[in-house]
């Protein structure tokens, strides 16, 4: 299913034409494999199928999984499990290619989830909602860049190249759509050693949008101004502030709080 689903009572399908656009940014190739999140009925999964080699889509709803299972060509998977849950790195082969569907109310872990595949996949293209996509693609200094704008940036590089009003859908939702393509990088854009304790600092740093860097951290980080003097990073800054790069010098300097 291409469609945002602002709750769980109801599905908005993406238009045939809005597809052909979708499948156009995509540029899927006859040798490329797919994983698919929340293939729905089917409006992305059967064309993509047509130009790919394989597509396996993972679907939350047993109904309408088995309904697609009961159209799709031979070279369409259909798994039936959470995407949250199931093991995706083990549904894709090595250079694959994600694409889908992720309704707001659990975009932000999906999004997590789909850093863990980074070495794994090629990119991904994700419909999300407008404000949602914004966040993630934003640079430092704008009101939507945080915590997922930061983790995005170490690993990949991204941008939104479709955006869909209500129009495109049917029935129409009440929100603007947008599509997330994310490229990873062969490596990170800096050198982070500990993964857990990079997104901790984030996390803390960004707990409190309005305070600066040095109120929301001095509680959990001993001699963080010293460290920040020695970063030539002024504590004033709020974190929206920081670079990747900016954070992952941080991280290293700080380390884990006792």
């Amino acid at each position: 299913m291409i469609a945002f689903m602002p709750r769980r009572l109801g599905q908005h399908f993406l238009r045939p034409a809005s597809v052909e656009r979708l499948l156009s940014v995509i540029d899927p190739r006859p040798e490329e494999s797919f994983l698919e999140i929340g293939p729905g009925t089917g409006a992305l999964t059967l064309p993509l199928a047509a130009r790919a080699r394989e597509v396996v889509a993972v679907e939350l709803d047993s109904t309408l999984a088995g309904r697609l299972a009961e159209r799709a060509p031979g070279n369409v998977r259909i798994v039936r499990g959470d995407g949250l849950a199931v093991d995706l790195a083990a549904l894709v082969p090595a250079g694959g290619r994600v694409v889908g569907n992720l309704p707001y109310y659990v975009s932000s872990p999906l999004l997590r989830r789909f850093l863990d595949l980074r070495g794994r996949i090629r990119d991904l293209h994700v419909m999300l909602q407008d404000e949602v996509a914004r966040r993630v693609a934003s640079p430092p200094g704008s009101r939507e860049y945080g915590i997922l704008s930061v983790l995005y940036a170490l690993w990949t590089d991204t941008d939104i190249p479709l955006r869909f009003p209500p129009g495109a859908f049917q029935p129409p939702p009440k929100v603007l759509s947008a599509v997330l393509r994310a490229r990873f990088l062969a490596t990170p854009r800096a050198e982070v050693h500990d993964g857990g304790q990079f997104e901790r600092l984030i996390q803390a740093a960004f707990a409190r949008r309005r305070r600066t860097l040095e109120n929301n951290l001095q509680d959990s980080y001993p001699n963080l101004k010293e460290h920040l003097r020695l970063l030539n990073i002024e504590g004033r800054r709020r974190a929206e502030t920081l670079s990747v790069v900016e954070f992952a010098r941080l991280a290293a300097a700080l380390g884990n709080p006792p």
